[in-house]
């Protein structure tokens, strides 16, 4: 075994000594190492550098990564740790030039005499050389190609920036590359914050990260510290004194963390989008600092108000957990995402349902007919006609069964009401809503929705609530559009800026209409279908429930803050008795409370606020208050004294009750009776299809 040791030692010896001759008197060698580069094109890339990912308040989210590493700089690593490094890994860096012939000479004779274990003889150069340009794999040929890589790093780089280089280079366990985010991984601190304790331990880790981690073997690790801080000492780096009192000092651990991601759902559209516009080298290597517009407060709050409105979970055949849930909320002055969760459990799906499940959206597509209408002449005390109408084979039906005769928009669109809608989108010419709809950030409308199935949320492909809540935001905008915004500023790792989003306002709605169509969603709220979604303050929405109870959703917004809810199956399923205007609305409304629980209530378009008086239909509607048969007139429509649409109250010349705008009465007319909140028999061939979902 000795003679065999020798053997194999002599002949690296001997090559290394070849290839640093031939190749330094003439460069004879690139006939055999055509793949190593010459001295000029030798390069050492910064290492690999986890992106950081901060919130709109600066607040870390997290980091992006294939290596956890973070590059500091040689002048923010102590002193003691760069020593400790040098004394147990290649005690003569500063006087070889790449390879230490003495440090071999030294390695063969304990390799051959079995005194002192095995010794590697590389030097921190040579490691370097490895780690950054060849594989892992001990052959003959590897290392004659290391040794001649060395030489052409000492050639090229300084000492102090090899050993910068390799110090955020190597791997320390667990996970943590480069010196910082060892630091960070097992005692919790900054690279320039270890004392010659902390450092000395780190210092004994690559030899075997596993073996000497302090998580797994406490007692391997101190020996091994003990083991450093002697070589040190031999070296005259520190004292006998120091030495000891680092051994004596006891090593606090930060502890190894198993912290769930933070916002997953909106990092993995975050992700995507970097990788789309910047690679994924760039995202997972680069050291980006990416500023994203979300609000982890917001963001919690989101969270918070799924996970205690969800009904139970049950698993379906998939294991995938049903029924699912989303949430989107955006500032719709400009479009920045301050909200995203994309379903229940992102440990149980990954998939995000907030951006690319595309479903029915029911009733909550009304609102753009209603802004059709009103932005080619009608007013929201027009009358139209609710009574029996028919297409072809299709009679569309209220949900309530009843047709309620001349009834105003305002009263059609507070009661959801269906053959009204219908025959309104009907008038004003379906082709027109649907331009509307796209108008205003709708982008999943195909050409074969061009029929009056879309009037009640039929669609082919069906939407997303991000584009629903995108839409909805150019109402609160005051009909001025602004695009979805996940990142105001990405950095590189130098600080340079390579993007910087500032809002970008598109005006695609007469302003007038705008405020007239929220003055009536305001009254949905207030004391229509979305009684459940009432917050206290100014708030416009509506509610939305497709044929068979398949999907629901409440999408509203305030001045400062728009969001969309959705409920179902992921392959589409009913649930019984779930309206919009119950859990979704009320997910909302708890959702909006929390995230606005600091800022000032204010009215819709700049109008004086005054906060109302508890007796108001305005104060909140809570569950404990409302009874069974509250629920059927809140959503059901059932045709009861309760019913929202008996609740209008008789428009008035000039009232301008909803904030919004004043308003001009039809010539005679009362408001109706009746309403509805689902879409009941639509045409045959027209029925939407199985929600669009992305395989799990």
């Amino acid at each position: 075994m000795a003679k065999k040791k020798l053997i194999y030692g002599l002949k690296v010896f001997l090559f290394a000594i070849l290839a640093i001759i031939i190749g330094t008197s003439g460069g004879l060698l690139v006939g055999c190492f055509k793949s190593i580069p010459s001295t000029e094109q030798i390069a050492i890339d910064q290492p690999k550098e986890a992106t950081k990912v901060y919130d709109a308040n600066g607040q870390l989210i997290g980091n992006l990564f294939e290596e956890n590493r973070t590059f500091v700089p040689l002048s923010k690593i102590p002193l003691n740790l760069q020593d400790a490094i040098i004394s147990i890994e290649d005690d003569r860096f500063y006087q070889h030039h790449g390879i230490d012939f003495r440090g071999i000479a030294r390695a063969l004779w304990v390799d051959i005499t079995g005194k002192g274990g095995m010794q590697g003889g590389s030097t921190i150069t040579q490691q370097l050389a490895k780690n950054v340009f060849l594989t892992q794999k001990r052959t003959l040929a590897r290392k004659i190609e290391e040794a001649f890589l060395a030489v052409q790093l000492e050639r090229k780089y300084t000492k102090e920036e090899i050993i910068e280089f390799y110090l955020n280079q190597i791997y320390f366990g667990h996970g943590a590359y480069g010196v910082q985010a060892a630091a960070q991984v097992y005692f919790g601190k900054n690279i320039d914050q270890l004392d010659l304790a902390e450092c000395s331990l780190l210092a004994g880790l690559p030899k075997g990260p596993s073996y000497y981690s302090p998580y797994q073997n406490m007692d391997a690790a101190k020996l091994r510290q003990g083991t450093v801080l002697d070589r040190m000492v031999q070296l005259g780096y520190i004292t006998p004194e120091q030495a000891q009192e680092a051994k004596d000092k006891p090593i606090h651990l930060a502890g190894l963390k198993t912290t769930p991601r933070v916002a997953p759902y909106f990092m993995d559209y975050l992700t995507q989008y970097l990788i789309d516009r910047y690679g994924a080298n760039a995202v997972y290597r680069g050291g980006l600092k990416v500023y994203t517009t979300l609000d982890l407060n917001m963001q919690k709050a989101a969270e918070n108000s799924l996970a205690k409105n969800l009904p139970p979970a049950i698993k379906d055949s998939h294991g995938i957990e049903e029924p699912q849930g989303a949430l989107v909320a955006l500032e719709p002055s400009t479009g920045y995402i301050k909200a995203m969760v994309g379903g229940r459990d992102f440990k149980n799906t990954q998939l995000n349902r907030a951006s690319m499940a595309h479903r029915s959206p029911g009733s909550t597509f009304k609102p753009f007919v209603y802004v059709a209408a009103i932005d080619n002449g009608y007013s929201p005390y027009s009358i139209i006609d609710d009574s029996p109408v028919q297409y072809g084979s299709w009679r569309p039906q209220n949900d309530d069964r009843r047709f309620h005769g001349p009834i105003t928009l305002t009263a059609a669109l507070t009661g959801s009401v269906n053959v009204a809608t219908v025959k309104l989108a009907e008038q004003v010419g379906i082709d027109k809503v649907r331009e509307y709809a796209q108008r205003m950030g709708i982008e999943s409308l195909t050409p074969q929705d061009n029929n009056l199935a879309l009037a009640l949320g039929g669609t082919q492909k069906g939407l997303t609530p991000l584009e629903m809540a995108t839409a909805y935001a150019t109402l609160a905008n005051g009909g001025m559009k602004v695009k979805p915004v996940c990142v105001s500023k990405v950095e590189d790792r130098n600080g340079n800026i390579l993007e910087e989003n500032f809002p970008s306002h598109t005006s695609v709605l007469n302003q007038q209409t705008a405020y007239t169509v929220t003055s009536m969603l305001e009254n949905v709220i207030n004391s229509g279908t979305g009684k459940r979604a009432n917050i206290g303050r100014p708030a416009a929405g509506k509610t939305g429930t497709t044929d068979d109870y398949k999907d629901a959703w409440f999408v509203g917004y305030t001045p400062d803050l728009v969001a969309a809810v959705w409920m179902g199956h992921d392959n589409p399923k009913p649930m019984p008795g779930m309206y919009g205007g119950i859990v979704p609305a009320k997910l909302w409304a708890d959702f909006m409370r929390e995230a606005l629980a600091n800022v000032p209530p204010k009215n819709f378009f700049g109008k004086a606020y005054s906060a109302p008086t508890k007796n108001t239909e305005d104060t909140e509607v809570s569950t404990d208050q409302i009874t069974p048969q509250d629920e059927q007139s809140t959503d059901n429509q059932q045709p009861t004294g309760d019913n929202p649409v008996n609740n209008q109250p008789t428009p008035q010349p000039g009232d301008n009750s909803g904030n919004g705008p004043p308003v001009t009465p039809p010539r005679g007319g009362n408001p109706p009776i009746g309403g509805s909140d689902s879409e009941q028999n639509q045409p045959p061939g027209n029925n939407l299809p199985p929600a669009v979902v992305p395989n799990q």
